[in-house]
């Protein structure tokens, strides 16, 4: 239960994220941008870092292994990789999924506009999407962090 729980966690976060997104994704001021991309991943920061947070505090008091955490961020990251996988198998052919591959990282959709602002994913080298890679991985990394620090409280 715990695992489809980290991938609706990611979900909602990536909707409450895409709404500050998409709100403010028609501004072209980098300033606004800048301030949407921190607000954006804050709120998955925010989101995922409580789940790990309230399930490391529940393990504690159960005495339950800390390995756990590591499938909590697999489980997490899982539609965020699978995306990237695509994006990085498919792109420069005639399937364009860059503008998918924003939505369903909606925490880094303005990220993503920063490494490259075009809506095809003709436009992106192969260096830029490799630079997208962190963007997926963000959920693991945030959940497994907010979990192993807080099953090391005392």
């Amino acid at each position: 239960m715990r695992y489809i729980n980290a991938v609706l966690w990611t979900v909602a976060a990536d909707i409450l994220s895409l709404f500050i997104a998409l709100t403010l994704a028609g501004s072209g001021n980098p300033l606004i941008r800048g301030i949407s991309a921190v607000c954006t991943f804050g709120i998955l920061v925010c989101v995922l870092g409580a789940l790990g947070a309230k399930t490391a505090s529940a393990d504690r008091k159960s005495n339950k292994g800390s390995a756990l955490a590591l499938g909590m961020g697999a489980s997490a990251a899982a539609l965020p990789l699978a995306s990237w996988l695509t994006l990085f198998f498919t792109a420069g052919s005639s399937f364009d999924f860059y503008r998918w591959y924003k939505l369903i990282n909606g925490w880094g959709l303005q990220i993503c506009n920063f490494i490259n602002s075009d809506a095809s994913a003709n436009a992106l080298t192969r260096g830029q999407i490799w630079l997208m890679l962190p963007v997926s991985a963000a959920p693991a990394l945030v959940l497994t962090a907010s979990y192993l620090t807080n099953k090391a409280k005392n």
